[in-house]
């Protein structure tokens, strides 16, 4: 029986990744740094985080006040040009109505709550659980895990949705099987999602009898 399916949000629900890079690339050129795109491609290569990628550039920066730069710029970028993607709306509400629904996100627990309040999804899912909020970020699993967790759920009966080659990673590490909706704005690379149940170009092209079919294919 499926019990649980978990969301990713940037990329997947909301449009948001090239909202994201725009943030950051100012952000750190607020202190004299150049991110582009070859750099935001490595950056979600391995766990994405500002600290990490600054400390991997031997950057004499403070990842605090980067993030901080980042988030007063990203929080504007929201309300002004968030597009929420083709056919997100219509899948978790149909899929709100029968099953119990979680976030799993990379983002920072207010931009997850600020993105879905756009669109009044919020209230469809029952946890919002962001990467800051455990050890390590995607491409491990631990965000999943403690989803499994608060869920109170088994990886064997949850579905995850995911748009990116860390995502998948990370939800397969929990167990978990997983739906890919590439994002477009990544570049995608061969095989980058050869592990995933099904991999679909829009969500248009998923309800609740695609994700029940993926999960009873498994049994």
């Amino acid at each position: 029986m499926l019990e649980c399916i978990i969301f990713d949000l940037d990329g997947l629900i909301v449009d948001s990744e090239s909202l994201q890079f725009a943030a950051y690339r100012t952000a750190f050129r607020q202190f004299g740094v150049d991110l582009d795109m070859q750099g935001w491609v490595q950056w979600h290569k391995a766990e994405a985080s500002a600290e990490r990628w600054i400390r991997s550039r031997g950057l004499d920066l403070d990842a605090d006040e980067v993030r901080s730069a980042k988030k007063e710029i990203y929080d504007r970028l929201i309300q002004e040009h968030l597009q929420i993607k083709p056919g997100a709306r219509a899948l978790v509400t149909e899929l709100a109505g029968h099953y119990p629904l979680a976030v799993a996100s990379g983002s920072r627990p207010e931009s997850i709550r600020s993105c879905l309040e756009k669109f009044a999804l919020a209230d469809c899912f029952e946890v919002l659980l962001s990467g800051t909020e455990v050890p390590r970020s995607k491409p491990y699993p631990d965000v999943y895990t403690e989803a499994l967790e608060r869920m109170n759920a088994n990886a064997n009966n949850t579905i995850a949705l995911e748009d990116s080659p860390a995502g998948l990673q990370a939800a397969s590490a929990a167990g978990i099987r997983c739906i890919v909706c590439p994002d477009s704005f990544m570049p995608r690379h061969e095989n980058a999602f050869s592990g995933a149940a099904l991999v679909v170009e829009s969500l248009d092209e998923i309800d609740r009898s695609v994700v029940e079919r993926v999960h009873q294919s498994a049994s």
